[in-house]
């Protein structure tokens, strides 16, 4: 999900984010993401947002 990670911090919607990862559906991506990373991509998007807005690194800032 590295690739995931870096696909929607780019901006990518969801729906494009799992067609170019090669999942069958938008919902089968959701639950991969939700179960790995333990929230959802679009939660995770508006979590990195707002870690950013506070002066803190990004995920791909920090690896």
């Amino acid at each position: 999900l590295f690739k995931a990670i870096e696909l929607l911090g780019g901006g990518l919607d969801v729906t494009r984010t799992a067609m170019e990862l090669g999942y069958g559906s938008t919902s089968a991506f959701v639950y991969a993401f939700r179960t790995d990373m333990g929230c959802s991509p679009q939660a995770y998007i508006r979590r990195r947002l707002s870690d950013r807005g506070a002066g803190q690194p990004g995920v791909s800032e920090t690896q």
